[in-house]
């Protein structure tokens, strides 16, 4: 009851300080917890971010300009600015206007339906829980049960209509290549806390029970328009906004890429077994060897080639280790075909 009414209070000054900054300090606030709670360089292998395409700006500028509409135009509130313990000449001056029609004009049956309801003090709670609509139109509304019924529509409209706007949000074409990634990642969580905020909106207004205190009353629907709005209002841009996990390589996919590095290696094992073997390749091999060691040769004295590697600032003795290394260990690690296998194998 305490934070409904703090909201309730407050409820002008929050929606003009959410409109101005919400849009721009929601993101840098999640960018720095998403930075804060990321794993260190050695443990992943950093990814490129990609820039998000302008259709995904686009249409969440649109959702953020209609849910900022509807905190700056909520609905309307007969008790927004009077007590709801005013008296019932009052309150009829208030809905029809100074210039009140006399006894035997008529009025528009909704209004007069209204005014009808607005005398009993347990209809005005009802108009408190439910709002303005369901009191105005609902014709044949006379409990509470009945008057939830009516709002059910108006209200699961709202995370219906959320719904399918994330569901927009994971298509590829509106949010880039990483949308089926982010869908498959968070659609179902937040589809779920959809769910749970409607089931608790409904639940409630279905068991609150206001009380009048000091002649007025918690607006329940004023106030859980408000939180709805900026429920809604902040979902697809943390939806947008929460990190990917790292994208796991399928060991299917490994497996081709495994297979043909080992065939390469045999292959080079028997090329090699077969030049050991033979004269003529034996020669031939040692020709083309000293060949590219008189090429390196020439390559290393001459003075661009050495002006380039300073302004690299190449290491040629690291780099051999590195590399003499790096086969050394792949080498190991697969299957070396022998020059001379073994029998029964």
């Amino acid at each position: 009851m305490s934070i409904l009414s703090s909201v309730t209070a407050y409820q002008g000054p929050l929606t003009l300080l959410l409109i101005i900054f919400g849009p721009s300090l929601l993101p840098r606030l999640l960018t720095f917890l998403r930075i804060r709670n990321s794993p260190s360089p050695s443990q992943i292998t950093k990814t490129p971010q990609t820039p998000r395409p302008l259709s995904l700006k686009l249409i969440l500028g649109i959702h953020t300009l209609w849910v900022l509409k509807q905190l700056a135009l909520p609905p309307y509130n007969l008790f927004a600015s009077i007590p709801v313990s005013i008296s019932n000449a009052h309150l009829r001056y208030i809905i029809l206007g100074p210039e009140q029609p006399d006894g035997n004009a008529a009025l528009h049956p909704l209004v007069e339906l209204l005014l009808t309801r607005m005398k009993v003090m347990e209809n005005r709670m009802t108009y408190l829980t439910f709002g303005h609509n369901p009191l105005m139109e609902c014709v044949w509304c006379q409990y509470p049960t009945d008057y939830l019924i009516f709002s059910l529509p108006e209200i699961l409209g709202w995370y219906i209509l959320e719904s399918v706007f994330l569901g927009i949000l994971g298509w590829n074409i509106i949010s880039g290549h990483q949308a089926s990634r982010r869908a498959e990642r968070w659609r179902s969580t937040f589809g779920w806390a959809l769910v749970v905020g409607a089931v608790g909106e409904c639940g409630i207004k279905w068991i609150w029970d206001l009380r009048v205190i000091e002649g007025d009353a918690l607006h329940l629907a004023s106030t859980i328009h408000t939180i709805r709005s900026i429920y809604l209002l902040l979902s697809p841009i943390v939806y947008t906004f929460l990190p990917l996990p790292a994208e796991h390589v399928s060991p299917n996919t490994l497996i081709p890429i495994i297979s043909n590095t080992t065939s390469t290696l045999r292959l080079t094992s028997l090329a090699r077994a077969a030049v050991q073997r033979s004269g003529k390749l034996r020669e031939t091999w040692t020709t083309i060897g000293m060949r590219d060691s008189e090429r390196a040769e020439i390559a290393k004295r001459d003075e661009d080639v050495r002006d380039l590697v300073r302004a690299l600032q190449l290491d040629e003795g690291g780099m051999k280790l590195s590399a003499a290394q790096w086969l050394r260990e792949g080498w190991n690690g697969m299957i070396r075909v022998d020059s001379a296998p073994s029998r029964g194998l």
